[in-house]
């Protein structure tokens, strides 16, 4: 593909006006574009670069110079090459070299192309040849590199070059692409890469990669099964020392095995902080700390208890189907687990723990309490926890989320109801409070809308658990104007 250097240009541009700025002095506004400045000449420089690694990773598996310049510079590998480079990680290098891949596909030109031999082919020369022919023909022609095809709209490739996507997310896409290559058809696989080269814009990495993972398992739900026994295999757990006697515990889980042990951690964590909180005392433990009290006090209750538990009582929550919970290949998911889970784990989870319906409520239970109080019930966050999937905003463990009215009870007349409840972590709380952002409720989605200073154009960024859904990500709505669909709270806006 063809080198251009006009959008790291523009890039620097900005980064220029900065030229002389004391950077203890930026404040507000000032200091949010300074950043924003800085960060897009990175991510342009990595998409500029991006292209050229790859090229260098083809050289050295070329034929001509015993592995090109990669061994001429005296590296075993392009990924060592380009780390060095760097001065970061072979991790890095190997990102970029995939993101440049992914920008400039090897693909072998289309047969039916009627743009096919127009420098080269039977009829399309300038039919010289003849004896008296200045520039006969080469006895040994190099056959003509293909012509570079512009990227298909809507493809990775053309994301990645015109910079809607960075240079990261290429990775778990091409690994998404690539693992169910065989599985479904170009069409489907197609769809697959649009959907998540969308969200991709959209979303973090991580949230981004937690996609990847539930398009996998629902395109391939029988090699989703057979991935989570490959990798309930490979669980490990190590105890050793370091110089200084401090015991080290490395570990790799399966969800299986994590899943509980990760939520009675996170209902410890959360009972600590909150029980310092009502006590009008800090916490002198970091979380880090908190975890390892909580699981040596669970191993001494281990060696001499023979009752089921202790401490803070907490509930595993499975995500699934009444269908799907009973067949094999059944797909659905696990409070802080970011891969899906078949029916046969939750199945097997199901032995030791609760599984809380996925459909709540009924004839017995009433989700919609109006102003009759003002806490909500259990069933009610179990509700809310089905739709947000924990921290509405962050993706925080529902062990983590509390449930928050987004029209104050008090102050704007708030309602019980679940259009008028959402998940959120304490720290995403404070943040609503604290910097001008709004959550909105749109037939029954989460959004969360940007202050002026951060967006100018104040466009809504999907929230819950929808986003990460396998399925085309919903336009953003439009900024509410009428008083008639909009209740303030403070920050928090209900429609």
């Amino acid at each position: 593909m063809d080198v251009t250097t006009a959008a790291l240009d523009r890039a620097a541009a900005r980064v220029r006006a900065l030229d002389g700025a004391e950077t203890r002095e930026l404040r507000g506004e000032g200091l949010h574009a300074a950043i924003v400045a800085a960060c897009e000449v990175l991510s342009e420089a990595r998409r500029l670069a991006a292209p050229i690694a790859a090229a260098v990773a083809r050289d050295a598996g070329g034929q001509g110079l015993r592995g090109g310049i990669t061994r001429q510079a005296g590296h075993r590998s392009p990924e060592y090459f380009i780390a060095t480079l760097l001065g970061g990680t072979v991790a890095e290098a190997r990102t970029l070299i995939g993101a440049g891949l992914a920008m400039d596909p090897d693909e072998p030109e289309d047969p039916d192309d009627p743009d096919e031999g127009e420098n080269g082919g039977e009829g399309s020369g300038s039919g010289g040849g003849g004896e008296d022919d200045p520039n006969p023909p080469d006895p040994n022609p190099k056959p003509a590199r293909p012509k570079p095809r512009p990227p298909v709209p809507g493809s990775l490739a053309e994301a990645l070059g015109n910079g809607t996507i960075a240079v990261d997310a290429a990775a778990p896409i091409r690994a998404t692409l690539a693992e169910l290559l065989d599985v479904v058809d170009r069409a489907t696989l197609w769809e697959i890469e649009k959907r998540l080269v969308a969200k991709a814009a959209r979303l973090s990495l991580y949230d981004l990669r937690t996609a990847c993972w539930r398009e996998r398992a629902t395109a391939d739900p029988a090699g989703w099964r057979e991935r989570e026994k490959r990798i309930r295999a490979r669980r490990s757990l190590m105890l050793g020392e370091d110089a200084e006697g401090m015991v080290t515990l490395t570990a790799r889980l399966d969800p299986l095995s994590a899943a509980p042990l990760r939520a009675w951690l996170d209902a410890q964590t959360t009972e600590a902080f909150r029980s310092a909180r009502d006590a009008g005392v800090t916490e002198q433990r970091n979380a880090a700390q908190i975890r390892v009290d909580a699981l040596a006090a669970l191993a001494s209750h281990g060696l001499d208890c023979a009752a089921p538990g202790s401490g803070v009582k907490t509930t595993l929550m499975v995500t699934i189907d009444r269908d799907a919970l009973t067949s094999e290949l059944g797909l659905g998911s696990c409070d802080g687990i970011g891969v899906p889970i078949t029916g046969a784990t939750a199945r097997q989870l199901a032995v030791d723990a609760e599984i809380l319906p996925a459909v709540c409520g009924g004839e017995s239970e009433v989700l919609d309490l109006g102003r009759a109080r003002r806490l909500f019930t259990r069933a009610q966050r179990r509700a809310l926890s089905l739709r947000d999937g924990g921290c509405a905003w962050c993706s925080a463990p529902i062990s983590w989320a509390e449930t928050h009215h987004i029209a104050h009870w008090g102050r704007d007349g708030g309602c019980t109801d679940l259009c008028d409840g959402v998940l959120l972590c304490r720290s995403c709380h404070l943040r609503l409070h604290d910097t001008g952002w709004e959550v909105e409720l749109h037939s029954g989605v989460v959004w969360f809308r940007p202050p002026t200073a951060v967006d100018p154009d104040r466009v809504a960024i999907l929230g819950g658990r929808r986003r990460l859904a396998p399925e085309e990500m919903p336009a953003p709505p439009p900024l509410p104007t009428s008083p008639a669909t909009r209740r303030c709270s403070g920050n928090h806006v209900r429609t």
